[in-house]
């Protein structure tokens, strides 16, 4: 099965890229572990009804996410507390905001998209790409620090 060539045509520039592992996360894992670390402060718990509305989910759909994900080590989840992530969470939280950023930074700098059109686009190929693919991105862009929006692009590592 692996490894599977993907082919992104975008203008004038066409990119292959070989995937050579499978994702180990759905995208509602991805976006679920993007929302906490996005609304977490330090070490504090999100509410269930924080993440129903950054995610547009039902509450109880909320409650099976964070039990699973405390099943899988990446969150913990205390009923009536909310939700905090794991070091294993956070990691993967970052993979997921790198990917995002570096891809909206190539979209503007290198393809012209304007600024209010990249966030849509990031979202749909963040989930898609391979971690060969977003090193590739971070080599041609010189290795940024800074989104197009200005924030922080977290390092390789997970440094942020």
């Amino acid at each position: 099965m692996f490894p599977r060539l993907f082919v992104l045509e975008l203008g004038s520039l066409r990119l292959e890229v070989a995937m050579t592992e499978p994702h180990t996360q759905s995208k509602s894992v991805e976006d679920f572990l993007k929302a906490v670390f996005s609304m977490q402060q330090e070490d504090e718990r999100v509410s269930t009804n924080s993440l129903r509305d950054a995610l547009n989910i039902t509450a109880p759909s909320v409650t099976d996410m964070a039990q699973r994900l405390v099943a899988a080590g990446l969150v913990d989840y205390q009923k009536y507390r909310g939700v905090v992530l794991t070091d294993a969470g956070r990691e993967i939280a970052l993979k997921i905001i790198r990917r995002h950023r570096l891809i909206e930074l190539y979209l503007v700098q290198e393809l012209g998209y304007e600024l209010r059109e990249v966030h849509a686009e990031a979202e749909r190929l963040e989930h898609a790409v391979s971690d060969h693919f977003v090193e590739a991105l971070a080599r041609k862009l010189d290795d940024p620090e800074i989104d197009p929006h200005g924030d922080p692009i977290p390092t390789a590592e997970g440094v942020i």
